[in-house]
C-alpha cells in the first residue's frame, strides 16, 4: 500500500508538464513503469498486426483497448506496417515514440502524444564580396578590379557610383567576371568587361547600357549581304526562307502587341500605313515618303522604333503630337520643334564655332549665354543628334595648377693689391689719409713717405735719400667675398587649352631725345625734344598647358629673368641682363621635373706694373697692382603641374 502512495506522490510531482524525447530512452521507461503502477493497462499484453493504418489511429485504438487516457496529435497520419506479438503496452508506446521521433508529456493520468518540433539551424548569411570599383565624376573615368565576381553585383555597384543604368539580359544574370581596368572612360570600360568575358554591349538613345550573351556568327554569314534594322532577328542554323521579289511586305501582330515585318524593298508609304492599322494607331501624312524604299526583316518591333528606323537619314521625320503621328518633310512647320540645350561643365562660349557645319544647316541656333546654353530649333533627329554632339563636348575642364621654382645661387670672390707712385704737378694738397682696416686703402703724402725713408736711412750703409714735395703714393689691399642665394616659388592657375602668363620685377626710365633741324631760307634751327620711355627687368612665366586622358600634361613653357647693371650715362638707358628658357615638356600629374639649368663659372688674373721689376718676387708688389678675381652662378627652373577637378 506503501508503495503505491509513493508511486502516486512521484506522478505528482511531474504532472506540471514534463517533456522527454527518444534521446533519453532511459528516463522515458522509467516514467513509462512509474505511470503503469497507477495504470495497469501499460503492463498488459497486447497482440498487432497493421498494414495502412496511421499513428494516430494506432495509439488511440490501444488505449482505448486498455483503457489508457491519451490525448494524441491529429497530424500524426504517419503510416504504420508493424506486426506485435505478447508485448506489453508501454513497450509498444516507447516504440513508437523512438521510431517516430514524438514528444510525450504526462499530465495526472493522461499521456500526450505530439510531433517533435525539429529545430532548423538558422543559416547565416556569408557577407557579400565588396565589389571594388570607383568612378570619378569629375572627368567620367571608372576603375573595377574583379575577380570571379557576380555580374548583377558588379552592376548594382557601378550603376549606384556613376548613375549610369547596366541593364542585363536573363542568359549572363548567372555569370561570373574578371576584369582589371584603371581610371579608363566609362563606355571603354564597360566595352572591355564586355569583350573580355564573352559579351556584347550597346547603348541606346536613352543612355542605357545593355549587356547580352555574344552570339557567334554562323558560318558563311559574314559573306551574304543582307540589309536589317538594328533589332533584326537571326535565322536559326537549317531553317529556310522563301526568295521574295522587291516590293513584297509581310506584317503580323503577335500577341505581346508588337510587330514582325518581313519587307524587301517595300513602299515605306504602304509600310507605315498597314502597320497602324494594325495596331490601331492614328497618322497623318504632311508629306508621304513615297521616294523611300525599306528592307528589313525584324520580329517584336514597336511603332515608335519602326518610324525611327524607316525615316532615319530621310529628309523626313516624325513627331507624335496627343494620340497621333505627324509625318512628313523635316522643314514642315508641325514637325519643328525647339529646345534648349544647356552645359552643364563648361561655359557655352566658342562652343558654336567647333560645331560641324553639316549639323547646323537645317537648324537655327542663338547662344543664350544667361542660362548657358543653345536655343535650337530644327527637326527632332537633327536636335537629338546634335544634342548628343554638345553633350559629348561638355566635360569637365580640366584646372591646371602650377608650381614654379626657380633658384638662383652666385658666389663671388675678388683681390685687389697694389702700391702707386705718383708725381704731381703741385697744384694737388695731398694729405695722409685712408682705411686701414678691414680693408687697406691709403694715400701717403711726401711728408709721410719721407719720415717713413729716414727711419730706414743710419741702418748700416743703407741710404734712401728724400722725394720731392710732389711725390704721392696709394697703397690698396682690397677682397671681398660674397654668396647669394635667391630662391622664388610663383603659382600660377589656368584651365587646359588656356594660356597663363605671370611677371614681377620693376620699371626703370630712360630720356630719348630727338633733334630736328628746320631750315627757313634764312637761318638753319635745331629743334630739340625728348620723352622719358620705360624698360623692365622681369622674372615672367608664361605656360600653355594641354591635359590628355591618361592625365598627363603636355605644357609650353617660356621663363624669362632680366635684371639692371648700370647706366652709361645719368639719362642713358640701363644696360640690362636676360637669362630666358623656352621649352615643350610632357609630365604627369604631381610630378615636378627641372625644366632647365644654367651653370657660369667666371674667373680674371690681370696686373699692370713696371717692366722686369713686375716680374721680380718680393719687388714685385712694390712695382705692380694685381686684380683676381672668381665669380659662379647657377639658375635652375623647377615645373610642378597639379590637376584640380
Amino acid at each position: 500500500m506503501m508503495r503505491k502512495i509513493f508511486s502516486l506522490f512521484c506522478m505528482l510531482l511531474i504532472c506540471g508538464g514534463t517533456l522527454f524525447s527518444q534521446e533519453d530512452p532511459t528516463n522515458l521507461e522509467a516514467l513509462f513503469m512509474e505511470m503503469a503502477e497507477a495504470k495497469p493497462g501499460l503492463d498488459e499484453i497486447t497482440e498487432l498486426d497493421v498494414s495502412g493504418l496511421t499513428l494516430y489511429e494506432i495509439i488511440t485504438s490501444i488505449a482505448e483497448e486498455h483503457r489508457l487516457n491519451v490525448s494524441v496529435d491529429p497530424s500524426l497520419t504517419q503510416p504504420v506496417v508493424s506486426k506485435f506479438f505478447d508485448l506489453k503496452v508501454k513497450d509498444v508506446y516507447i516504440f513508437l515514440i523512438n521510431k517516430y521521433e514524438l514528444e510525450v508529456d504526462f499530465m495526472n493520468d493522461i499521456i500526450t502524444f505530439k510531433q517533435k518540433e525539429v529545430k532548423k539551424e538558422e543559416k547565416v548569411e556569408k557577407p557579400k564580396k565588396k565589389i571594388d570599383v570607383t568612378f570619378n565624376k569629375a572627368n567620367q573615368f571608372l576603375s573595377v578590379k574583379l575577380r570571379n565576381d557576380s555580374l548583377p553585383l558588379v552592376a548594382e555597384a557601378i550603376t549606384e557610383l556613376s548613375n549610369k543604368n547596366i541593364v542585363l539580359s536573363p542568359e549572363v544574370k548567372d555569370m561570373r567576371v574578371s576584369a582589371y581596368i584603371i581610371n579608363r572612360p566609362f563606355e571603354q570600360v564597360v566595352e572591355m568587361i564586355a569583350k573580355s568575358n564573352q559579351m556584347s554591349a550597346t547603348i541606346d538613345e536613352n543612355g542605357f547600357y545593355f549587356l547580352s550573351k555574344k552570339e557567334e556568327e554562323p558560318a558563311g554569314a559574314a559573306n551574304t549581304p543582307r540589309t536589317t534594322t538594328n533589332r533584326g532577328r537571326r535565322l536559326a542554323s537549317g531553317t529556310k526562307t522563301k526568295s521574295r521579289g522587291p516590293g513584297t511586305l509581310d506584317i503580323e501582330l503577335n500577341e505581346n502587341g508588337y510587330l514582325s515585318i518581313s519587307a524587301n524593298d517595300a513602299d515605306a508609304t504602304t509600310l507605315i500605313s498597314e502597320a497602324s492599322e494594325l495596331l490601331g494607331i492614328n497618322y497623318f501624312f504632311y508629306q508621304k515618303p513615297e521616294d523611300v524604299f525599306v528592307s528589313m526583316e525584324v520580329d517584336n518591333i514597336d511603332f515608335d522604333n519602326l518610324l525611327d528606323h524607316v525615316l532615319k537619314g530621310e529628309i523626313y521625320t516624325s513627331k507624335k503630337w496627343e494620340d497621333s503621328y505627324l509625318i512628313g518633310l523635316r522643314t514642315s512647320e508641325g514637325l519643328r520643334v525647339s529646345e534648349l540645350i544647356q552645359l552643364e561643365n563648361r561655359t557655352i562660349e566658342n562652343v558654336l564655332n567647333v560645331l560641324p557645319k553639316a549639323w547646323l544647316e537645317d537648324v537655327e541656333i542663338q547662344e543664350f549665354i544667361e542660362l548657358n546654353g543653345l536655343l535650337v530649333s530644327g527637326s527632332r533627329p537633327v536636335i537629338d543628334q546634335l544634342k548628343q554632339i554638345i553633350q559629348s563636348l561638355d566635360k569637365v575642364v580640366p584646372l591646371v595648377q602650377i608650381e614654379v621654382l626657380i633658384v638662383q645661387y652666385q658666389k663671388s670672390h675678388d683681390v685687389q693689391t697694389g702700391l702707386q707712385a705718383i708725381l704731381g704737378d703741385g697744384s694737388e694738397n695731398v694729405q695722409t689719409q685712408g682705411v686701414l682696416f678691414p680693408t687697406t686703402d691709403v694715400t701717403l703724402n711726401a711728408q709721410s713717405i719721407n719720415n717713413l725713408i729716414d727711419s730706414f736711412n743710419g741702418l748700416g750703409i743703407i741710404n734712401l735719400g728724400k722725394v720731392s714735395r710732389d711725390f704721392y703714393a696709394n697703397l690698396s689691399a682690397l677682397e671681398n667675398n660674397s654668396i647669394i642665394s635667391l630662391k622664388s616659388t610663383p603659382k600660377i592657375a589656368t584651365l587646359s587649352g588656356h594660356r597663363a602668363n605671370i611677371s614681377i620685377g620693376e620699371t626703370n626710365y630712360y630720356f630719348e631725345q630727338t633733334n630736328r633741324l628746320i631750315n627757313t631760307g634764312v637761318n638753319d634751327n635745331i629743334l630739340q625734344s625728348g620723352q622719358w620711355k620705360p624698360t623692365e627687368a622681369n622674372l615672367s612665366v608664361d605656360i600653355l598647358p594641354y591635359v590628355s586622358l591618361d592625365e598627363h600634361i603636355t605644357l609650353e613653357v617660356v621663363v624669362e629673368k632680366s635684371a639692371f647693371l648700370g647706366r652709361a650715362g645719368e639719362n642713358a638707358p640701363p644696360d640690362k641682363t636676360t637669362q630666358k628658357f623656352e621649352s615643350l615638356i610632357r609630365v604627369k600629374n604631381n610630378e615636378m621635373i627641372l625644366l632647365g639649368g644654367l651653370d657660369e663659372l667666371e674667373k680674371e688674373n690681370s696686373g699692370t706694373g713696371t717692366p722686369f721689376l713686375s716680374r721680380i718676387p718680393v719687388i714685385k708688389w712694390f712695382f705692380s697692382g694685381r686684380q683676381k678675381s672668381k665669380e659662379k652662378s647657377k639658375l635652375h627652373v623647377f615645373i610642378k603641374p597639379t590637376l584640380v577637378y
